[in-house]
């Protein structure tokens, strides 16, 4: 037994494109499942003499058993085929991861400066610092006018007359 063989595409094909190509099969198989349903629901409207514009003769109960089993039996099948084109789509979507990142490119100009912003309200006073060392002395400033004389004093007690010999 030999293996497969695939034949060479060209271009090759991207995995964005893959993703799509799954997800457009599940949309094609998913069309399919709409017209066999269809085509079930036609069979019992036949069995049962509801399908407009038919008429014949009526069924019997082992002929709509045997439809309904049938018509069972494409449900079932239906429903697995739904879970297995699930897990299909779930796993074309989760299966695409990102790429290499590419190169950084070149920084444009820079944009106008925006207006200043409002003024926030002011903070709390902090803790006042520890006094500093006291300068030094400044040059002594210049004398003051004289002030206005002072009240006389009180007379003073009058001094014994001394005579002088002649």
């Amino acid at each position: 037994m030999s293996l497969p063989s695939f034949p060479v595409v060209e271009p090759p094909i991207k995995r964005e494109d893959a993703v799509n190509q799954i997800l457009s099969s599940i949309a094609m198989e998913e069309l399919g499942l709409s017209h066999i349903l269809n085509a079930e629901g036609e069979k019992l409207q036949y069995i049962l003499g509801t399908l407009p514009g038919l008429s014949g003769p009526a069924a019997t109960i082992p002929d709509v058993l045997a439809v309904n089993e049938s018509v069972r039996d494409v449900l079932e099948t239906t429903m697995y085929n739904q879970l297995f084109l699930k897990a299909k789509m779930e796993g074309a979507l989760s299966s695409s991861p990102s790429g290499v990142t590419g190169p950084t490119g070149p920084t444009g100009p820079t944009g106008a400066t925006g207006a200043d912003g409002a003024i926030g309200p002011a903070g709390p006073t902090g803790p006042t610092g520890a006094d500093g060392v006291p300068g030094p002395a400044g040059p002594t400033g210049p004398t003051g006018a004289d002030g206005a004389p002072g009240a006389a004093g009180a007379t003073g007690a009058t001094a014994p007359l001394i005579y002088a010999q002649q």
